[in-house]
């Protein structure tokens, strides 16, 4: 997998993404926000998506649990015949933000649905996330019809 990490884990990246986050919103509005996102999913995690053109979920999924076990996430990942799900019960980002006393901004969970989303653009897939709040949220990769 390209996009894995071996150093320490500094969850202080966490708190200077959600600044960021926060900072391009009110500073530059929602569109240049998504316009960000989209743009490392195209760019930051290319051959990620580049497999998922050619049909191949595995570096995504690969990628999914290598962080979340990396920094303490709960999570599950389920496969079925035409999707696969992973459903996050604890997000270590919110969890260590929380921890923190940090106010997370509105748009920190834009970025998973939006990198998600644009991950499946051009791809046998759609990718979608449905936020549930609390560092919850449920990802599902399925092959469009």
């Amino acid at each position: 997998m390209r996009y894995k990490e071996t150093g320490q884990v500094h969850l202080e990246f966490h708190r200077t993404t959600n600044g960021t986050i926060a900072y391009l919103r009110e500073r530059y509005g929602e569109a240049f926000l998504e316009e960000a996102f989209r743009r490392t999913a195209r760019d930051v995690y290319r051959a990620i998506h580049n497999d998922l053109k050619r049909g191949d979920p595995e570096q995504l999924l690969e990628h999914w649990s290598y962080y979340f076990d990396r920094e303490g996430g709960e999570y599950q990942i389920d496969r079925h015949e035409d999707e696969i799900v992973m459903t996050v019960t604890r997000c270590p980002a919110i969890a260590y933000l929380e921890s923190q006393g940090i106010e997370i901004d509105p748009a920190f969970c834009q970025q998973t649905v939006v990198i998600n989303e644009t991950l499946g653009e051009g791809s046998p897939f759609e990718i979608t996330t449905q936020v549930l709040g609390g560092g919850r949220c449920v990802q599902t990769i399925r092959r469009k019809p």
